[in-house]
């Protein structure tokens, strides 16, 4: 019992630092009872009162694995989508009506996060039903684009949270990138998106791009460090510099989405943590794995990169892969004299 009260000290900061009031006696309540005649541990509710999550303590010295049928249990009793489990040490989440299995997570949600997502799930349709949007991506013949929009949404519906595409460079990523961020807004499966490059030029492009593309979808550029994210827009563009410097100042799960662009350059270090924190599904972009994989030219280190890229992404191969040479033959790209 020391343990888990220990474990509750731990917890308790946990949910202060992700933006939970402790003491209103609105946002969480302690030891709640059920009509089964248990209680769960910890409620989560929003600011009408209803509930949204439960969280269940275990003490450090319990596999977290443990809770998992109490974790759920609980959440059925009570009707809440969102379950969470903690000692303090780790913290693990699971959407009852979208994820087969616990995952860990760097925080527990914000109360704004949770509300979100809760409000979208309810109104959540396939996004395979929502048209892609030509004028964005696909118009001209170039097919490889809505392909590409079409494998990435039968994944993130089968419930994958990371996936790579390789595309050659002048094939439309920034595009492809436009058109999926519309259909996923439009489909509810995501309420607000990061999209990360690595250089402020990138920034910008992107910024241009995507005001051009999509002008209901308030999308911003964060300047500089220092500066909180603007809550109120729907997709964030920032460098990985900047993110670093800011990441932890937000909870796990503030952003649904995480593109990253150039993403064999973002997988390392301080880098990989910040993209790690975020729960969002994450995305990367680039132009090089399976070429230079494939390239008995190519050097160690560049091997070394591509290898982690597809660790860092979780396969063995890009979940799309559209090449120079493809490109070259369907008239996108023309081939070096």
């Amino acid at each position: 019992m020391m343990n888990e009260a220990f474990a509750r000290v731990k917890i308790d900061q946990l949910l202060r630092d992700a933006g939970w009031h402790l003491t209103d006696g609105r946002s969480i309540r302690f030891e709640y009872p059920l009509d089964d005649g248990g209680k769960a541990d910890y409620v989560l509710f929003d600011r009408r009162g209803h509930a949204l999550a439960v969280l269940e303590a275990k003490s450090t010295s319990v596999d977290l694995s443990a809770g998992e049928a109490q974790g759920l249990r609980y959440a059925d009793g009570l009707d809440v989508p969102f379950i969470f489990l903690s000692n303090g040490e780790e913290v693990w989440f699971r959407d009852k009506g979208q994820d087969a299995h616990f995952r860990r997570v760097e925080t527990v949600f914000g109360p704004d996060d949770l509300a979100r997502r809760k409000a979208a799930r309810e109104v959540r349709r396939n996004p395979l039903d929502v048209p892609i949007d030509t004028r964005i991506a696909g118009g001209g013949g170039r097919a490889h684009q809505t392909a590409c929009i079409d494998v990435l949404c039968r994944e993130i519906v089968a419930g994958r949270r990371k996936m790579l595409v390789e595309m050659a460079t002048g094939t439309g990523k920034t595009r492809t990138a436009a058109a999926l961020l519309k259909r996923l807004f439009e489909a509810s499966w995501v309420t607000r998106a990061l999209f990360v490059v690595d250089r402020n030029t990138l920034a910008i492009q992107a910024e241009d791009a995507f005001t051009e593309h999509l002008p209901h979808l308030p999308c911003y550029r964060v300047p500089r460090s220092g500066r909180r994210f603007q809550d109120e827009k729907r997709v964030t563009i920032v460098t990985l510099q900047t993110l670093v410097n800011e990441y932890e100042k937000y909870s796990s799960g503030y952003f649904d989405l995480v593109i990253v662009d150039e993403c064999h350059r973002s997988i390392y270090g301080q880098w990989r943590r910040a993209l790690d924190h975020f729960d969002g599904v994450k995305i990367g972009l680039t132009a090089t794995p399976c070429v230079i994989r494939n390239d008995p030219d190519a050097d160690a280190e560049d091997r070394a990169a591509v290898r982690d890229t597809l660790r860092f992404f979780e396969v063995d191969r890009p979940t799309y892969s559209y090449g120079m040479r493809e490109a070259i033959a369907d008239g996108h790209l023309v081939p070096y004299v």
